[in-house]
């Protein structure tokens, strides 16, 4: 039986406040289900194409009970040497990148979703919501509200700062009206 390596990494940032407790899976899946926005990131194929210009992460989100929060590409991003890496555009991404649909087939077959799953009670996955829709799919959503009860899948884009294995980086959501309701998830590149 695979044997999961948990390990504690808090990162604590001066601006906003964030502190995290994050556990990792393996694989490059990261879970935090500390804040009121619990966090799975599956950051796997930032590990195996760190030399691509854009890197994808799978996030998969879900609040707290009795919690709602609305996101938007403002209020989700990376934070990477104490800088926030904010979304690009989707326009400016579609112009600059042309790999996203080798990265989604190759997503779907590292299989993982039972693994994520595992982690988040085995709630519905919304898969209706996402910040970069294939160009074959629907436009992309800007806004999202998510529930205690329905987990929330996206793609999360941002350029290359020029990630190497080991390099550490937060993923930071709050919700659009109240900054108290927030939740992140640290990532470690191996």
């Amino acid at each position: 039986m695979k044997k999961i390596l948990t390990a504690l990494v808090i990162f604590t940032l001066a601006s906003g406040g964030l502190m995290t407790q994050t556990t990792d899976m393996g694989g490059g899946v990261f879970v935090n289900m500390e804040g009121q926005i619990n966090i799975v990131a599956d950051a796997g194929l930032v590990e195996r194409f760190m030399e691509s210009d854009y890197v994808m992460i799978m996030l998969y989100m879900l609040a707290d009970p009795n919690t709602t929060a609305k996101i938007n590409r403002d209020t989700v991003w990376v934070m990477f040497n104490n800088e926030p890496i904010k979304m690009p555009v989707l326009s400016e991404f579609r112009e600059a990148y042309l790999n996203e649909n080798r990265d989604a087939r190759i997503y779907d077959r590292l299989g993982k979703d039972q693994l994520i799953q595992s982690q988040l009670s085995g709630y519905p996955v919304n898969r209706a919501f996402d910040f970069f829709p294939l160009r074959s799919q629907s436009k992309s959503t800007d806004r999202a509200t998510l529930s205690g009860s329905v987990i929330t899948q996206t793609k999360l884009y941002i350029k290359n700062p020029g990630f190497k294995p080991g390099d550490r980086f937060l993923i930071a959501v709050r919700d659009m009206d109240n900054p108290d309701i927030k939740g992140a998830v640290a990532v470690v590149l191996q």
